[in-house]
């Protein structure tokens, strides 16, 4: 399996059929793109997310993003196909506690994670192949979540595209600082606004023809429009791989140059949502 960067355009999750154990904020929010739509459930007890696929679909990645769980928290993912389990995650903790080279202790308090720093929160299942599955459950336990509920932003499902090449050296990651910094009739410097999003810019300077056409089909269909889950460094962990995955939507318009025999080129920019 390649862990060359990887995009996901088309989400199954967004056209499947939902239900949630319980539902103080509807489930049916993990299908949105704004940032103020969760799913909430009513307590911390056992909680069960299932999804119905509109048609079957093919299947090796599973993300989950903008949660509230605690680092005690454990997720397990099943694909089903007519009933049947077909891929089975087990329990997982998707929290990445501190390694102990940086864990300081009588500092740091225990199970503290660097991640939890970031503005959001994301946990990848990626499958070691695709799968073909109609439906798939998700199971969280987090009984000791100090909120007193559990609550979940957005759900990836679906197979992702990676380039045979991975991107040129020159990979830009900008951090938009939503605040502004004004002056008071005194003097006083105060910030106004806050919040950010990132913005990756990347060239990929090697597609032979394969990969150019499948770039170019996922591209044309997904437009500006769609959200799409993008990470530069998968499978790396810790905050490298963190920073640089996120949903978001393509802000470059698509073009592509043919530089040499039987290879094209492709400078994209994208947006976090």
């Amino acid at each position: 399996m390649s862990e060359n960067m990887r995009i996901i355009f088309d989400n199954l999750h967004d056209d499947s059929t939902l239900t949630a154990t319980s539902e103080a904020l509807p489930v049916s929010y993990t299908q949105r793109s704004g940032r103020s739509y969760v799913w909430r459930s009513t307590s911390t007890a056992e909680q069960v997310i299932t999804g119905t696929l509109a048609t079957p679909g093919y299947i090796n990645s599973i993300i989950l993003l903008r949660y509230n769980f605690s680092v005690t928290a454990t997720v397990r993912i099943e694909l089903l196909l007519s009933g049947s389990v077909v891929y089975d995650s087990t329990q997982r903790f998707p929290s990445e506690l501190k390694p102990l080279g940086q864990w300081v202790v009588g500092v740091d308090p225990w199970g503290s994670s660097n991640l939890a720093l970031l503005p959001a929160k994301q946990f990848a299942v990626w499958l070691p192949q695709v799968v073909l599955c109609d439906s798939y459950r998700i199971t969280i336990n987090d009984a000791n979540n100090p909120d007193g509920y559990l609550e979940l932003g957005r759900i990836f499902i679906g197979q992702y595209y990676s380039p045979q090449y991975n991107p040129a050296y020159g990979m830009s990651l900008e951090w938009q600082d939503f605040g502004e910094n004004v002056r008071t009739e005194s003097g006083s410097l105060r910030t106004v606004g806050k919040g950010s999003a990132r913005s990756m810019s990347f060239d990929l300077e090697v597609l032979e023809r394969q990969g150019f056409e499948e770039l170019t089909l996922k591209l044309t269909r997904a437009g500006k429009e769609s959200d799409a889950y993008i990470t530069m460094y998968p499978e790396q962990e810790g905050v490298l791989e963190a920073a640089h995955a996120f949903v978001a939507k393509r802000a470059s318009n698509y073009s592509t140059g043919n530089d040499r025999f039987r290879n094209w080129r492709s400078a994209l920019t994208f947006e976090e949502v």
